[in-house]
């Protein structure tokens, strides 16, 4: 991911477009608002996309989304602390599965949480800007 972040501040920087150094939601209010709309507009594509069945389109779709998604993140300043806030999440969406090991699943398939869910600690890791470390692959 940080490859992702760094080509997103090179596109920001390159064109102008407002980030943060550092983690904020203090952001102008019209970068605020475009960066909804540009969210918006991208997943509006995606169920477009998926809906006619293209596959090609589900990945442009996807790939805009993905994009803008990193971009609102180095808006917040996150670039930094993202790998870590996504492990976090994924450590806690873990703890979804059930005292038997498996999920526990609502109607629509929506995996639920059981008495055994720990929420994400992302409060702690916006305070010490915990950064999971680089693996081999990422270095090369």
């Amino acid at each position: 991911m940080r490859k992702q972040l760094a080509a997103l501040e090179e596109f920001h920087r390159a064109m102008g477009v407002f980030y943060a150094q550092k983690p904020t939601a203090d952001i102008p209010e019209d970068v605020r608002e475009l960066r909804i709309r540009l969210l918006q507009e991208e997943l509006e594509e995606y169920i477009r996309a998926a809906r006619a069945g293209s596959l090609v389109d589900i990945a442009d779709a996807l790939t805009d989304l993905l994009y803008v998604l990193l971009g609102t993140f180095i808006t917040h300043g996150l670039q930094d602390v993202a790998e870590a806030l996504f492990d976090e999440v994924h450590r806690s969406n873990m703890t979804k599965l059930g005292p038997d090991g498996r999920p526990i699943y609502r109607e629509d398939g929506k995996v639920l949480k059981p008495p055994t869910y720990r929420p994400p600690d992302l409060a702690r890791i916006l305070a010490h800007g915990t950064q999971t470390e680089p693996s081999q692959e990422e270095l090369l």
